[in-house]
Order: C-alpha cells, then sequence, then structure tokens
C-alpha cells in the first residue's frame, strides 16, 4: 500500500523538500471545489435506535450531554471539541445499575472537533489509483503506507521545533502569551471514516453504540460518505503546553522536510 499526496508541483516533497500542514478550518474556507469541505471537523448527525435497543448508561448520558441523566456521571466519557444533543424521540423501557433500554429513540447530535493541524493523504494500491482523485492538481508524490507512524513521528518532531523557532522569532504559530513549558505534540493517524448523516442501530445491527462514539470522539477523521472517492488517510496533530491544548494562530505552515525526500517512492 501506498500513500499518495496529491499537490501542485511546487508542494511536491521531492523537488520543494518541504510539507504543508493545514488546520481544519482552512479546510473548511479553502477555494478549490475538489476539496473544500465547509463543514471539516464537525458533522450534525441523526442518531436512530431502531425497535429495542439496550446501552449502558453511560452511553446513554454521553449521547444526551446532560439534558437527561442516568445515574452518575463518574464513568461518562469526555471528548475534546464541543457537542450538543436535541431528543426528538424518547421511549424508555427498563432500567437498571447497569443498562438501559430504550425503544424507537432519536436524537440530534452536533459535534464539532477543536481545531487542529492536519496532513492529508490518499491511502492507493498501485500509483495509478491515485490519478484522478483530484483533478485540479498537477503533480503528487509516494510514500510507503508502512512508514505512516514513522511519518506522523517526524512531523510531530518538525511542528513542535517550528512552535519554537516561531515563538523566537516573532513568527507565533500558538497563542504568544500562552507559555510554551513542556511543549508536546500528540499524532494520531488513521483512515478517515466516511459516516452517513443518518445513523441507525438496532440490537441486529453490526454497528453498535460502541463504534458511534468511537467514531465521533474524533471527528478530524469523520467526513460524509460523498468524499469516500478521495480514500483518505489523515494525520491530526494536538499541541499541547503543560495541561493546556493550544489552537493554531495561523491557517497553515511550512515545514522543512528535506530528511523526508528519501522516504518518498
Amino acid at each position: 500500500m501506498l500513500l499518495a499526496k496529491n499537490c501542485y508541483k511546487k508542494d511536491n516533497l521531492k523537488t520543494g523538500k518541504t510539507i504543508k500542514l493545514g488546520t481544519l478550518y482552512e479546510y473548511r474556507d479553502i477555494e478549490s471545489d475538489q476539496i473544500v469541505d465547509d463543514g471539516e471537523g464537525k458533522y450534525s448527525f441523526v442518531l436512530n435506535f431502531d425497535g429495542t435497543v439496550e446501552i449502558e448508561p453511560k452511553w446513554f448520558n454521553f449521547i444526551l450531554q446532560g439534558v437527561i441523566s442516568v445515574g452518575g456521571d463518574e464513568n461518562q466519557p469526555r471528548i475534546m471539541g464541543r457537542m450538543s444533543a436535541a431528543i426528538e424521540n424518547l421511549h424508555i423501557i427498563e432500567r437498571t445499575e447497569k443498562s438501559l433500554k430504550i425503544r424507537d429513540t432519536r436524537a440530534r447530535i452536533h459535534r464539532e472537533a477543536l481545531n487542529g493541524f492536519i496532513f492529508c493523504v490518499s491511502r492507493v494500491r498501485k500509483k495509478r489509483d491515485a490519478i484522478g482523485l483530484f483533478p485540479n492538481y498537477d503533480d503528487c508524490w509516494y510514500m510507503t503506507a508502512s512508514k505512516a507512524h514513522s511519518l506522523g513521528i517526524e512531523l510531530s518532531k518538525l511542528l513542535r521545533a517550528r512552535i519554537l523557532s516561531g515563538r523566537h522569532s516573532g513568527n507565533h504559530i500558538v497563542d504568544q502569551n500562552i507559555s510554551l513549558e513542556n511543549l508536546s505534540i500528540y499524532c494520531r493517524h488513521e483512515p478517515v471514516s466516511y459516516l452517513s448523516r443518518e445513523v441507525h442501530i438496532s440490537d441486529a445491527s453490526d454497528f453498535t453504540i460502541e463504534h458511534f462514539m468511537k467514531k465521533i470522539s474524533y471527528m478530524a477523521f469523520v467526513k460524509p460518505p460523498s468524499f469516500s472517492t478521495e480514500k483518505e488517510y489523515r494525520f491530526s496533530f494536538t499541541i499541547v503546553a503543560g495541561e493546556m491544548i493550544l489552537m493554531p494562530t495561523v491557517k497553515n505552515v511550512i515545514l522543512n522536510a528535506e530528511h523526508l525526500v528519501d522516504w518518498t517512492v
């Protein structure tokens, strides 16, 4: 398998020796119709429980975000970003300490990820599979998919160094008033999930509430099915200083990645 980066010739790693990281917010505003997603990192779902479904109270409380709570919230999962919910239909059939049975229940959920830097490629089997994915681009570079984890580590190092050098030079990447003591970059990388806005869960479905919650916990990796032809594999970078998550104050950053040129194929 290969990771393919469709780009303009000036941005090809093999010749330009740089890698550009954009932000979720930048990809909402980008001018090119072929890659714009004005809902990048945010998504509204209609969640349907068809028939009678048994779930853990923690998932019920998580979905409804305090609108209605069953039991304590000490075990309720925590997520980064914004989440809101509105109940359209709710039928609680049975409640115990460890489970909740609901029937024909429907809720609208809105999730929005925190803004952060991302790097997007396509996961393809052959080089030719990347041709035509983004017609407006005129170039492409490739790397073996087995290097994905190593690439995430290297880009995290480069981003951290760029943030620190920007602080010293006045070209700030994050809020200049926040201390960069104990600065760390956390990278998560995986294929993007293309999830319908209308989700159905039943006792007979393979897609469970646990699957749904895992997907929406990491909204930077969820897009509508209309983008599925992109075969996207994404790297997401979270900037942390001490115990504080820092948001980028710029739309993108260019990293000097000359030492990664040899990784290309």
